[in-house]
């Protein structure tokens, strides 16, 4: 009768233990989720803000090129670079050169990509 009463609480013991260690696994689950989450949403948020920095730079300069009214209509940055408003633009993310036929507009004193 001890060993069944033993055996009983022992028992207990181990799936209580084990409970126990499920619940600590699913919030080290869910803690390592959130980071995952939270990691990824920062690196999409910093590849935006390079990438917002880089068009910015283009657009003004293109702005440069309509004001001084060297450029009109559409251009691209080949027509940029051409008329040495601009030198070789590099993608911020792959570290390539950008797209030299990349369209730009000028339409109501505002510039902007085609």
């Amino acid at each position: 009768m001890i060993i069944l009463k033993n055996t009983v609480i022992s028992f207990g013991v181990i799936i209580m233990n084990s409970t126990k260690f499920w619940v600590f696994i699913i919030i080290i689950t869910f803690l390592v989720a959130i980071i995952v989450v939270a990691g990824v949403k920062v690196h999409l948020r910093h590849n935006e803000k390079l990438y917002h920095v880089v068009h910015q730079k283009i657009k003004e300069t293109a702005l440069k090129c309509y004001l001084e009214g060297k450029c009109e209509g559409n251009i691209t940055l080949k027509d940029l670079y051409d008329k040495e408003y601009l030198e070789i633009v590099i993608d911020p993310v792959t570290k390539e050169e950008m797209d030299q036929n990349m369209c730009i507009i000028y339409i109501n004193e505002v510039v902007d990509f085609c």
